[in-house]
């Protein structure tokens, strides 16, 4: 994270939101992307781009700071957070293919590290909830197509929070349902 501390055009970012917090963000990232790899057993594959993840943080943090100041908010929403983050790790890839023996297999990396972070922050709430037999199908369907789009698709931080809000909608949408009978 020293990219933002040599950077002088971006010093006002540790002054709105303090070292310690980008650090941990950065450090958080970072730690993920490369529990990641090693559940993928990528390791001798795939590397993550400190230089790289730096641009990362940096570019998340403009846009949030912007939003900030643009909507005036204080707290922004984890949608906004998770999105804006997603479509930064999307854009510059941190994740570099190392070897090119397996690169059919890992040409995506990143594309799939931000589904597998996307989903765990949408099956979140609530933890741990089993996905019936019946309903498997459309749950990975979701995944997929979501990975698909990452890959194929045009997107923007924005499209993004408009999946991770919809899926909320839904999900809220199918407890009042499921309470109302």
């Amino acid at each position: 994270m020293d990219k933002i501390q040599s950077e002088e055009n971006y010093q006002y970012l540790v002054k709105r939101f303090g070292k310690e917090h980008i650090s941990s963000c950065y450090d958080w990232v970072y730690g993920l992307m490369n529990d990641f790899i090693e559940a993928e057993q990528i390791t001798d594959d795939v590397i993550v781009s400190t230089d790289i993840l730096d641009h990362v943080i940096v570019d998340y943090y403009v846009d949030i700071d912007r939003l900030k100041d643009f909507q005036k908010i204080d707290n922004v929403h984890e949608s906004k957070i998770y999105a804006y983050l997603s479509f930064w790790l999307l854009r510059h890839k941190p994740m570099q293919v190392i070897k090119h023996e397996n690169a059919d297999r890992i040409s995506f990396v990143n594309e799939e590290f931000v589904c597998c972070l996307l989903r765990s922050y949408l099956f979140s709430e609530p933890e741990n909830v089993p996905i019936l037999n019946n309903k498997k199908e459309v749950v990975d369907n979701f995944i997929g197509t979501l990975l698909y789009y990452f890959k194929y698709r045009d997107y923007s931080a924005k499209s993004i929070e408009m999946i991770i809000l919809a899926f909320a909608a839904g999900r809220g949408y199918q407890y009042s349902a499921d309470y109302q009978n």
